[in-house]
């Protein structure tokens, strides 16, 4: 992607990734994009703590839970390319306490079902309310424990079954075979390589005043208040499914590493089997796939590698386009932010951009002077609408969503202060002129679309200010 692509993208979606922090209700988020291994754009926005009022940067820490699956099955993965580890051999191999179950299907379970949470095994165990804070996480003794009481939910190999206790199991697995704690073994051969300093398997002392606090969602029977929750929890054995922390940009470092050719953590024969499709996620959305510690997702027409993670107070997502060499990577600090939809939002908009680049090489310099003179964010009462140039003509769309390009009006440049809506919704302006007034520096002041007014974003305080004048004046 060229450079000056790279900065118009990155400069827009600073602009609207701060709308979007000012329009809905979330604490806060960190949103970091590397592109072959620079990162272009790292930014926070919003409150590591509410209370305090203590600002979010991008050195603050979140738990971002399942991301940690990854690490696990990266680590897995550099065992078997050891040859200390068969994939499919059965797991009873390596964690022998295994061979006293009463499920006798559990003796044909292998590293690589657990891998891509096929083995069929419980969820989260018969008592889950650990992850409620009812109780504290298993240590090693307990988890063993709850293993062996709990059936087999499914035959293994026979659909995809997510798995947490099945992660635990894995944790315990690298333990077994490398000789080593699980907390080492990740540090060692993953974190320190790849110089990660704001990452590790588990929370410590060292690094609790720099975690970010968080919330539950906006709990109805409490007047809307957020809990703030308790993210310096340990996870003790489910570490390996739950436990790591980091920052935006240490996924996006970690991620790129992921990518063939890097020449990091694993061999491209191993990349391509950790990154391959094991499963489909039934009854999904999307079309979702799993591989080996990595889910597998479409995002337009990019095929993206990575995990999402889910802890009490935390949602957070990572989507690695290996073909693109880019990650994009977002943290939140509350249960119920969708921190997919900006991971998809953010290439939605790298790949407009791009695609304007394509465009625009075969349109004269003037042509792409009077296009670009029509860009703007504008808002009303009832609207808000951002135009940006596409190809030959401009578009517009409400950015006040996380999926904002998924419905565009078509707009047609008629002359220097005019365009008309050629293609919309039925319930918009279609076939309507959309008119400008600009200011002395030539910037857009002014918008009426349909017969309404809309003011530039930054004029429309002004605009406000005499609507609430109007007001006070019935």
């Amino acid at each position: 992607m060229q450079k000056d692509v790279v900065e118009r993208t990155v400069t827009f979606l600073k602009s609207w990734l701060s709308l979007r922090y000012e329009q809905c209700d979330l604490p806060g988020f960190a949103v970091a994009v590397t592109i072959n291994n620079e990162l272009v754009l790292n930014e926070a926005f919003g409150y590591a703590d509410l209370a305090s009022g203590e600002k979010l940067t991008t050195d603050h820490i979140f738990r971002v839970a399942s991301h940690s699956k990854t690490f696990t099955g990266t680590a897995l993965m550099q065992l078997s390319e050891r040859g200390l580890l068969q994939l499919d051999a059965p797991v009873v191999k390596y964690l022998p306490w295994l061979a006293a179950h009463k499920d006798k299907r559990m003796a044909n379970v292998t590293t690589r079902q657990l891998l891509c949470h096929s083995a069929g095994i419980i969820r989260d165990g018969l008592d889950a309310d650990c992850w409620l804070y009812m109780k504290d996480f298993p240590d090693q003794e307990r988890l063993k424990r709850e293993l062996l009481e709990a059936d087999l939910v499914f035959d293994c190999n026979l659909k995809m079954k997510y798995s947490n206790h099945g992660y635990g199991m894995l944790g315990l697995i690298v333990e077994a075979v490398s000789g080593a704690t699980f907390h080492q073994y990740v540090q060692e051969n993953i974190i320190s390589p790849l110089g990660l300093k704001n990452t590790g398997p588990e929370v410590t002392q060292a690094i609790t005043s720099r975690l970010a606090s968080g919330y539950s969602r906006s709990e109805w029977v409490s007047k809307k208040t957020r809990l703030p929750l308790n993210i310096k929890v340990n996870t003790r054995a489910l570490a390996a499914a739950t436990g790591f922390y980091s920052t935006a940009a240490d996924l996006c470092t970690y991620f790129s590493a992921h990518i063939q050719g890097s020449g990091l953590l694993l061999n491209d024969e191993t990349k391509k089997e950790m990154q391959r499709t094991q499963w489909p996620v039934t009854n999904s959305t999307f079309d979702q796939e799993y591989g080996l510690g990595l889910q597998v997702d479409l995002v337009g027409t990019r095929r993206v590698i990575g995990h999402a993670g889910a802890f009490p107070g935390m949602a957070t997502r990572t989507l690695c386009d290996p073909a693109a060499g880019m990650v994009v990577s977002v943290l939140t600090n509350c249960i119920d932010a969708d921190p997919t939809a900006i991971c998809r939002a953010v290439y939605a908009f790298f790949d407009h951009f791009e695609s304007n680049a394509r465009a625009a090489a075969t349109i004269s310099p003037e042509r792409l002077a009077l296009l670009d003179s029509f860009r703007g964010r504008f808002v009303n009462l009832f609207k808000v609408m951002e135009v940006l140039p596409r190809g030959e003509q401009l578009v517009g769309f409400d950015p006040s969503s996380w999926m904002p390009l998924m419905e565009v009006e078509e707009l047609q440049v008629v002359d220097a202060k005019t365009l008309k809506m050629t293609r919309a919704n039925g319930f918009a302006f279609e076939g309507e002129p959309l008119k400008y007034t600009f200011g002395a520096d030539g910037r857009p002041e002014k918008l009426r679309c349909g017969g309404y007014t809309m003011h530039a974003e930054e004029h429309y305080g002004r605009a406000l200010d005499a609507l609430a004048a109007a007001c006070g004046s019935v």
